[in-house]
């Protein structure tokens, strides 16, 4: 098992209308520093809020040849629109596309969303949830229809569940040192300008040395048990992620609330 730290670098809601401007950059950073992302693509994105430009007609195109260059795709939901409020097991957001459907419901999205994955030409090498939110009914069905790896959870380390399913965690939003183990940085580059750009080729930069891709965590821990130790530093983390998360809230709802200076 790996005795450092080591890093993967997620971008979630990539979809043919995201921010394309932003992404050029990125992804010229991320092929100079020889950085193999996940990549969570959206199968049917009807959400608004990830219309934030032009559509690219050749948008599968580019994903194709993401996937030949090694990076990984995984499926993002279905259409990317939420159906309830459940925050499902992992309890970070109160808003899913699938905890708390039924069988029937999440097997019918997820076969769909796979679907249109197939008919591209494009493999589903993992699993992102929006929002995080999804259910033990939601792995069921992914292990049924073949998705090899779920990209979340607050763990240190990797591990695999019931024979084939493997846990990648993702626990930061933003670069950190961090102790032992494999630390995923989930990236929102929707409203990502010129300057967070080239903040994000410093990283990689700074970063490139303990950069890894999920072929090479899959190589190390699949087959590895969940221990004890995962659990009480997950259960850790979240009560920390969750303080954080109400403690931002509350200074932007002060902020807010502040009458302006006159």
């Amino acid at each position: 098992m790996m005795k450092e730290s080591h890093y993967l670098v997620r971008f979630d809601d990539i979809c043919p209308t995201m921010n394309w401007e932003a992404w050029d950059g990125i992804e010229a950073h991320l092929v100079r520093h020889d950085v193999r992302p996940i990549l969570a693509v959206v199968p049917d994105n009807q959400d608004p809020k990830l219309m934030v430009a032009p559509p690219r007609a050749d948008f599968w195109d580019q994903v194709r040849k993401w996937q030949a260059m090694g990076w990984t795709i995984a499926l993002h939901g279905y259409q990317h629109v939420y159906s309830n409020k459940n925050p499902g097991m992992l309890r970070l957001t109160a808003q899913s596309e699938f905890a708390g459907l039924s069988y029937e419901e999440q097997s019918s999205k997820l076969k769909k969303a796979l679907a249109i994955f197939a008919q591209q030409g494009v493999r589903a090498d993992a699993w992102v949830a929006p929002s995080h939110s999804f259910d033990r009914t939601t792995v069921k069905v992914l292990k049924e229809l073949g998705v090899p790896v779920i990209s979340d959870g607050l763990w240190p380390w990797p591990f695999t569940e019931e024979g084939t399913m493997t846990w990648i965690p993702q626990q930061l939003w933003t670069f950190r040192s961090r102790p032992a183990g494999v630390w995923t940085v989930c990236n929102h580059h929707n409203d990502w300008n010129d300057r967070k750009v080239a903040w994000f080729g410093e990283m990689l930069e700074a970063y490139a040395p303990k950069m890894t891709d999920v072929a090479t965590v899959l190589k190390i821990f699949s087959g590895r048990r969940q221990t004890r130790l995962d659990r009480l530093r997950a259960s850790t983390r979240w009560t920390w992620t969750m303080a954080r998360s109400f403690l931002v809230d509350l200074l932007y709802k002060v902020i807010r609330a502040r009458p302006e200076a006159t």
